[in-house]
């Protein structure tokens, strides 16, 4: 099995940003895919835990949201008040 680039943990900062994401630009990873840009099939397989976080979509995310990539990569990135498991904001 191939090692991946990024740990469990930094993988699932992305993931959270991801679903931050998706809530913001209204419910639909097609959107979301275009913003980044990567294709909506690798998306939805790296948000279902099918395929893991790649580097390049760390980058992506991280360039998307105007953050370095290590606060992206530490959890830093997600703004005050953004729930965790959905990504929308609690205010």
């Amino acid at each position: 099995m191939p090692r991946s680039d990024l740990s469990k943990a930094e993988q699932a900062n992305v993931r959270v940003l991801l679903r931050m994401l998706h809530a913001k630009m209204g419910g639909r990873w097609q959107t979301v895919a275009r913003a980044l840009p990567i294709a909506s099939s690798s998306l939805v397989q790296t948000m279902s835990g099918r395929v893991e976080v790649s580097v390049t979509i760390a980058f992506r995310v991280a360039k998307l949201l105007d953050v370095p990539l290590q606060r992206v990569l530490a959890g830093e990135a997600l703004p005050p008040g953004t729930c965790k498991h959905c990504g929308r904001t609690n205010i």
